[in-house]
């Protein structure tokens, strides 16, 4: 007999029927508490932040081990900060693909420390750094309009500019001799904090400061000495006394470029508090713009020795000289460049050579 048939005969004597029903997976006691989803548009994993969560405790819920947040937070280059993450917004839980990217077969080279020559686009995450000529020129929250200490997003402050004002040059007899920087109405600018300054490794020169990111602001009116600004983001609390300077761009991309000109010069210094570096590691370069660096340019960086006693070896000019690592300009000031390092075959120091070959 169908189904059918059975139906109609209980509705004929009142039988009661339970209608059929899905089943339901119950959660895995061995599986993270954290539920993740996948992209309607990638099909990749990705999980929606909610309130209270951090890297951190993500990392926990989905691995069992918090430390693997840094990790975490590679997979999501659209996280400026790490500490700021809000309710909404989504997370991808591994490595996305490079777009058009194949696979390719292993090729053995005759040494693993064969001078590489691969041309690479690195998405660079603009770390906190002003250059020494940038931090001279800028400005500073001295007051504010509402009767508070620390500010935060949508507050008004007053700011002096070391820069000339724009409206202040237009009032001039002479304001079309005045080709240099000025403030006007409208301009933004990034809010920072000094952390430390940054000095050369051999000379002991000034090179620049490594900054705290705080947040943006927007000129309102830019008449009078002190100018007013809107808040417009807020990454932390923003005091009396905190500096403003040209709007920073998060991210970007930047392609390798052929090298115009040959340079030498030295590791100046790491962006993150370490003693050694790597690999995606920004580091400093004592050479700039005015010695002929450009946005792209790459950096071979040297060692001779021996790989057990280092440089502490009598015959040191006996030994040939290895490209240990491979460094891409990301940001080209004055006399120095903010580089990333897209290769290394072991760890990287301060004060170790570098070399800008020309055509590289």
């Amino acid at each position: 007999m169908t189904r059918h048939a059975l139906l109609a005969i209980a509705a004929v004597f009142g039988l009661c029927v339970a209608a059929p029903v899905q089943a339901q997976m119950l959660p895995d006691r061995d599986q993270p508490s954290i539920a993740v989803q996948d992209s309607a548009k990638t099909g990749e994993r990705t999980y929606v932040v909610e309130p209270g969560d951090t890297l951190w405790s993500i990392a926990e819920g989905l691995y069992d081990q918090p430390w693997y947040w840094p990790s975490l937070w590679s997979y999501n280059p659209q996280i400026t900060n790490p500490h700021l993450i809000y309710p909404g917004d989504t997370l991808y839980l591994s490595r996305r693909p490079t777009p058009g990217a194949t696979q390719k077969a292993i090729a053995f080279a005759g040494s693993r420390f064969e001078p590489q020559k691969a041309e690479p686009i690195t998405l660079n995450r603009r770390v906190g750094y002003i250059s020494s000529r940038d931090y001279r020129e800028s400005g500073t929250i001295e007051s504010s309009r509402e009767e508070r200490d620390m500010m935060g997003t949508l507050d008004e402050v007053y700011a002096r500019f070391r820069m000339k004002r724009c409206a202040e040059q237009e009032q001039k007899k002479d304001s079309d001799t005045y080709a240099g920087p000025c403030v006007r109405d409208g301009d933004r600018f990034t809010v920072y904090r000094v952390e430390r300054p940054v000095t050369h490794p051999i000379t002991g020169k000034l090179v620049g400061y490594k900054i705290n990111f705080l947040g943006e602001g927007k000129i309102l009116g830019s008449q009078k000495p002190l100018t007013s600004m809107l808040l417009t983001r807020a990454f932390s609390e923003i005091s009396r006394g905190d500096l403003l300077t040209n709007l920073f761009e998060p991210l970007s991309m930047v392609p390798a470029v052929q090298n115009k000109v040959e340079l030498f010069g030295v590791v100046v210094d790491f962006h993150h508090e370490t003693t050694a570096g790597g690999q995606f590691q920004y580091i400093y370069i004592d050479k700039g713009a005015e010695d002929g660096v450009e946005r792209g340019n790459r950096f071979e960086v040297m060692w001779r020795g021996d790989g057990l006693k280092g440089g502490q070896v009598k015959n040191l000019k006996d030994f040939p000289d290895e490209q240990i690592g491979v460094a891409l300009v990301v940001e080209a000031y004055d006399r120095h460049s903010l580089a990333v390092l897209t290769q290394s075959v072991r760890e990287i120091e301060r004060g170790m050579p570098v070399v800008m070959a020309k055509g590289f």
